[in-house]
């Protein structure tokens, strides 16, 4: 490898463990993933995502029987960021599209747990491969897909301005999300969405420590169905990671990992505690040298069941 392709991998790799730069994953929560995107770096990125979604059965419906919520399926995930200067800043358009269906990783999941001695949360009480997303709020059905589906979310455009460097800085900006898909069948809440948010980075020689911040305001329309299942307009998220770049030799040359903790209040109040209830999530990315475009990695839940099953992604960053 030449010094040019050393110093490019190098600089590459220095947004994920060395900066803290990067865009953070997301909770991909059916429920929650109509929501608007983290503030993001400003870059152009393809992320291809694969989620298991599964709510435990016996925890679906709220005390007095009027609310019900249900999750099962899996869901692949297509995500573009299209972003460019524009005076001290950067524009970001991000686009997503997903397909719904029962999928065929049922057994793989059942198989993990079983291996692990792990609970199935109820999964052998119910068809393998099914397609379920209900969500039911006082008697009224809020939104709904049985059938397997492909289609576009809620678009994200945002305007961020960063500062400092890669050993110390951040990035400040908003974002406005347009209903660019159906409020009926899990694509967006119906209405503009709006977050603000703020992120920070400090690195010490192969460690970074960073974090984020954001709010985000839920512009629901007159009549909108969610109204009846979110009585908050606004609420809360944020992620705190800390990232590891080896510079050793060999192999682990140039390895990078991350792990990040996210958490994101719920603005739902159905009575079914695993929607109402905030998420932790964790969100576990590698990266190395010799793929300097890519990211790869995997997030699952981190004690309790406001997220989805698990989520695999790959990235990568022309």
């Amino acid at each position: 490898m030449t010094w040019t392709c050393v110093r490019a991998a190098g600089l590459a790799l220095a947004g994920l463990a060395a900066a803290g730069q990067e865009t953070p994953m997301n909770n991909r929560a059916v429920w929650f993933r109509i929501f608007p995107e983290p503030l993001p770096e400003g870059v152009n990125s393809l992320a291809l995502e694969a989620s298991s979604q599964f709510l435990r059965t016996g925890s679906e419906t709220s005390a007095d029987g009027r609310s019900r919520a249900v999750l099962d399926g899996e869901d692949w995930q297509l995500t573009a960021d299209l972003a460019w200067s524009l005076g001290p800043g950067r524009v970001n358009v991000r686009f997503r599209g997903v397909n719904s269906s029962g999928g065929i990783g049922d057994a793989a999941v059942a198989a993990f747990h079983k291996a692990l001695s792990l609970p199935d949360g109820g999964r052998n009480q119910v068809p393998r491969n099914r397609l379920d997303y209900e969500l039911v709020a006082n008697g009224r059905t809020v939104a709904e897909l049985r059938r397997p589906a492909t289609r576009l979310l809620g678009t994200d455009v945002a305007y961020a301005v960063g500062f400092g460097d890669r050993t110390a800085g951040g990035r400040v900006g908003a974002s406005l999300q347009l209903p660019t898909g159906s409020d009926r069948d899990w694509s967006t809440d119906g209405g503009v969405n709006g977050m603000a948010g703020m992120a920070g980075w400090r690195a010490w020689g192969r460690w970074t420590l960073h974090g984020q911040l954001e709010g985000v305001y839920l512009g629901l329309p007159a009549g909108s169905a969610f109204r009846e299942a979110i009585p908050r307009r606004t609420l809360g998220r944020g992620w705190v990671g800390l990232g590891y770049r080896d510079d050793g030799p060999g192999f682990w040359r140039g390895f990078a990992l991350d792990v990040t903790l996210q958490y994101h209040q719920s603005p739902y109040k159905t009575g079914v505690a695993w929607i109402d209830l905030p998420g932790v999530q964790q969100h576990w990315v590698v990266a190395h040298r010799d793929l300097p475009r890519w990211r790869f990695g995997i997030s699952e839940d981190a004690g309790n069941f406001t997220n989805p099953d698990i989520t695999l992604f790959a990235i990568y960053r022309p």
